[in-house]
């Protein structure tokens, strides 16, 4: 039984402003998505301290975050890892949201210091998620000279095409006429980024032709497997509704 000098109360020093607006559609490392963007700034009682100052001249950072979002209160001990296609490992030899205290560990690509505000791109992390410290990174720490994958070194890469379809090319000149998406090339390279990981949960991936939709950068993003690669469908501005759940 845990005894309570061993219990830990931590507060985030801010929250993440990010591109992914639900669980569903966000990778499972940034680094596989690296055109996806996200703003973070301090909480008012950490701002105006300097506490970023000197931070400017790293290119990454350690975001330390917690998956909020987790609705199971039961930490597994072993989970499913999507790429192994139903095989198990033990969670803590995995990079699962579901650990016993659904900690988080992000490496995000540092693109400016703003004050109190870092602008950074390469996350895999919901809007919103509460982060509870910032570390630079270090090359010559963090990167060891010999390293090995372990398991994940024996699995294919996921890297399926994505095509958009006529409709939603149309949908996207639109989108840019009206400003709703400012940078097209981005957001094309986020929606594939996304896609070819095959977001889909693995009960799913043999539903072939069935439109689903993720929710990236506030637009609502349809598409649909098939031939072995993924269409995109249409791009429409996302309205939340109380029976999404994505």
């Amino acid at each position: 039984m845990q005894s309570q000098k061993d219990s830990v109360s931590l507060t985030p020093i801010g929250h993440i402003q990010t591109v992914f607006d639900h669980k569903f559609g966000t990778p499972r490392q940034g680094s596989l998505a690296p055109s996806s963007e996200a703003t973070f700034t301090l909480s008012t009682e950490w701002g105006n301290k300097g506490m970023f100052e000197g931070l400017e001249g790293f290119s990454h950072v350690w975001l330390i975050s917690l998956f909020h979002q987790n609705k199971n209160h039961r930490a597994p001990s072993k989970i499913h890892p999507p790429r192994m296609l139903g095989k198990s490992v033990g969670v803590l030899a995995s990079r699962s949201p579901h650990h016993p205290n659904n900690l988080g560990l992000t490496l995000a690509k540092l693109e400016k210091v703003e004050g109190d505000t870092l602008i950074l791109s390469g996350v895999d992390l919901v809007d919103g998620t509460p982060i509870f410290d910032i570390k630079p990174y270090l090359a010559e720490a963090d990167r060891p000279e010999k390293f090995s994958g372990g398991w994940s070194d024996d699995l294919p890469v996921t890297d399926v095409p994505c095509k958009f379809s006529e409709e939603a090319e149309r949908d996207l000149v639109q989108l840019i006429t009206d400003q709703k998406i400012k940078d097209r090339e981005r957001f094309v390279n986020l929606v594939a980024e996304v896609l070819r990981l095959d977001p889909r949960p693995l009960s799913y991936r043999s539903r072939v032709n069935e439109r689903f939709a993720i929710v990236l950068a506030g637009m609502d993003v349809h598409a649909r497997y098939m031939d072995n690669q993924f269409t995109v469908i249409s791009i429409q501005p996302f309205v939340a509704s109380s029976q999404d759940d994505r």
